[in-house]
């Protein structure tokens, strides 16, 4: 059973936090996608069944937009509007984006002060999120005990390939929509890839539909939540 959401600071980021009555829950870190806050994705800690207890946590991206939105990193809107009308989504296995570097810091500063042990933390992000939470799973010291990639996609493929194998084992959760506009399904295909040829362990969920986290996606992430 959780308890009710309060704010909270971790490091230099605001975020919504929902704690758990039990102390050796299992924290999961989960990080919006581009444009949205930490509200967006706290409805998740009551919509996900699952059945063990969990310390939820829902950290704010340190860049504000113009809008008000956040944003772990700039995207170049252009680029993304002119490879949608073009019919190819946007491809980011070239390097690391812009702007990346300075939300790993703050991110890692936030894990730090979270304090969750690597066998107690999960991470899990939606979008611009999902791709920040399997770096930050990259970077960390140690293995956390799962990772979990809602519509996301492959970001520095030969980054990934240099540092991922030191992950072995790693169970992760993906999904992805079949007919998504904005990060296409081939590749979320080539990170499933590359996450099964390092050893990690877990596989690609293919969903009829776009950029979202349908129902039946929360009921196996409880699943693979409780299973972890």
């Amino acid at each position: 059973m959780n308890c009710a959401p309060r704010l909270a600071r971790f490091g230099t980021l605001d975020a919504v936090e929902v704690p758990a009555e039990k102390k050796d829950a299992l924290t999961v870190v989960c990080l919006h996608g581009y444009g949205a806050d930490m509200r967006d994705l706290a409805p998740l800690a009551a919509e996900i069944p699952a059945r063990r207890a969990l310390r939820w946590i829902f950290p704010d991206a340190p860049e504000v937009l113009d809008w008000g939105g956040r944003a772990w990193f700039p995207i170049d809107a252009n680029a993304f509007a002119q490879a949608q009308r073009e019919g190819r989504p946007r491809d980011l296995s070239g390097g690391e984006p812009e702007g990346m570097a300075e939300s790993r810091e703050a991110l890692a500063a936030a894990l730090a002060e979270i304090g969750a042990a690597p066998e107690r933390l999960a991470l899990m992000g939606f979008s611009q999120g999902a791709m920040m939470a399997v770096d930050a799973a990259l970077r960390m010291a140690e293995r956390p005990r799962g990772v979990a990639i809602l519509s996301g996609t492959l970001v520095d493929r030969e980054g990934l390939r240099a540092a991922a194998p030191a992950k072995k084992g790693l169970a992760f959760f993906q999904s992805h929509g079949s007919v998504d506009p904005i990060l296409g399904f081939a590749q979320a295909q080539a990170l499933e890839r590359e996450l099964k040829a390092a050893g990690w362990s877990g596989s690609l969920r293919r969903f009829e539909g776009g950029h979202a986290v349908p129902p039946e996606v929360l009921t196996e992430l409880g699943a693979w939540l409780d299973a972890l």
